[in-house]
């Protein structure tokens, strides 16, 4: 189970087991660091060759402005986007081994976003406003949260386009 909360993780390790009888393991993410996102991934596969299914569900939402990634990028996008984005392209490797042993030959990564989608506004993307400027603080962090999880299902979206 990867999660930047130890304490939260081991606990929801414990539930697990207790409701299903099964183990996880904790593996530590910090989505809001492309250069954890990279490391949390490489030990992941160091452990674990196969990958059957991803479920990104990690995120902030509405942070203080002021709060940005490690990489300079708006907190919500660079976590709830780009963090994803990374971890999921980092484990493709481990993906294709577990679509090998799948019995429809796939692997599946699930991506979560939000009904705010619906609330955002024209343009969808305000790309100037992905790094602190400005206009990024103009836009407020409300939208920057509508914006975060627009491109979230754009990126659920964009491997099923044939």
């Amino acid at each position: 189970m990867a999660s930047r909360s130890k304490q939260r993780a081991e606990q929801a390790i414990a539930d697990l087991k207790q409701e299903t009888g099964k183990d996880a393991i904790f593996l530590e993410l910090d989505l809001a660091s492309l250069d954890k996102v990279a490391k949390a991934a490489k030990e992941f596969m160091s452990k674990e060759p196969a990958l059957h299914i991803l479920f990104n569900s990690g995120g902030v939402m509405i942070p203080p402005i002021e709060q940005l990634t490690e990489d300079g990028y708006d907190l919500q996008f660079g976590t709830n986007v780009l963090g994803h984005a990374h971890f999921t392209l980092s484990l493709l490797p481990a993906l294709l081994e577990g679509a090998k042993s799948s019995p429809d030959g796939k692997a599946r990564v699930v991506n979560t976003s939000s009904l705010v989608v619906y609330h955002n506004t024209e343009p969808l993307i305000k790309w100037d406003t992905l790094k602190d400027s400005p206009k990024r603080r103009a836009l407020g962090r409300s939208m920057l949260y509508n914006q975060s999880k627009y491109a979230s299902l754009l990126l659920l979206l964009a491997p099923s386009i044939e």
